[in-house]
């Protein structure tokens, strides 16, 4: 036992460099990349980075449906999506203040009006089968399509068309330290806290959902420090709505999932507000501020301490 939670020690010691360096190689390699295309930093933040941060969510989620563990999955998901705002855009924001400089890039709502139709359809039904699984899926290939036409020529910055293999190589190994990264963080995660004797339930919402969005922050706050602001939010936004249709509608599709609505009420009261103060802050000047993005982090802290409480009830 003691050489089993050394290794898991170890793994965990080695799983953040790996995720920072990877994100850093990853986030270069994509802007140049969007820039070559002549597509806007927002879209491919809503898309790719999006989609490829989400696959940390899409590999574990998956398993956990496919094992019968529906409660995992739903709280990696919902717990994920809070992480996004609350503790990552919080944290990127404090950091750097997010300047939206294109105000009709991002509007909010279409971002809160997913997350609500998502949730109210989950609580009604007590989970989802597989044809809510296949309806979430075109859902979400509707909104990536919707998406590209509306922003794609939004803030472009074109750069000379060089490099390519360069740059493709930089994000296919960008994203494969990420996973790998995110990979041996999330095992000795949910290793050190079974140890512990904590619920599943609470692993998924609380420390499965940051070990999973560790690559969508440490992307946010990389292409923050590098001045790639609209890919930051629009890597926390796409990642968002990628969870909720993308992930969750293909672990439905490989075993329908049913979870109790009161286990989840709460936390699905969390997501939405939080997405409501989305739009609130960043109709106050265009801008998230450092003050702004400290209360998503006090939120953060209070969501946290409420999981905790609920989850031992759970």
């Amino acid at each position: 036992m003691p050489s089993e939670m050394t290794s898991t020690l170890i793994f965990l010691l080695i799983s953040i460099p790996i995720i920072i360096k990877s994100s850093d190689i990853f986030t270069e390699g994509a802007s140049k990349l969007a820039k070559m295309l002549g597509v806007s930093d927002f879209i491919i933040g809503i898309t790719v980075v999006a989609l490829g941060t989400s696959l940390p969510e899409l590999a574990s989620d998956s398993y956990a449906s496919y094992i019968d563990h529906g409660q995992i999955a739903f709280g990696d998901i919902i717990g994920s999506n809070i992480t996004n705002i609350a503790l990552i855009l919080g944290l990127t924001c404090v950091i750097k203040p997010l300047v939206i400089k294109h105000t009709e890039i991002y509007s909010g709502w279409i971002h809160l009006l997913i997350l609500t139709l998502a949730s109210v359809f989950i609580l009604v039904s007590g989970g989802i089968g597989r044809i809510g699984g296949i309806i979430f899926i075109f859902a979400y290939i509707f909104y990536l399509k919707n998406s590209i036409e509306k922003y794609r020529e939004l803030g472009i910055e074109t750069i000379e068309k060089n490099d390519w293999n360069k740059n493709i190589f930089e994000v296919l190994i960008g994203l494969i330290g990420i996973l790998i990264g995110a990979h041996l963080l999330v095992n000795s995660i949910i290793g050190l806290s079974t140890a512990f004797g904590i619920s599943e339930y609470l692993i998924a919402l609380v420390l499965m959902a940051v070990g999973t969005s560790l690559p969508e922050l440490f992307v946010s706050v990389s292409a923050a420090r590098k001045g790639y602001m609209t890919m930051a939010l629009g890597n926390i936004i796409g990642s968002n709505v990628a969870n909720i249709l993308w992930v969750l509608g293909a672990a439905a599709i490989i075993r329908p999932i049913r979870i109790d609505p009161e286990l989840i009420f709460v936390q699905l009261i969390f997501m939405l507000l939080l997405s409501v103060l989305l739009i609130v802050f960043k109709k106050s000047g265009y801008v998230i501020d450092r003050k702004e993005g400290a209360v998503f982090l006090v939120i953060y802290v209070v969501f946290v301490l409420v999981s905790i409480f609920f989850g031992r009830k759970a």
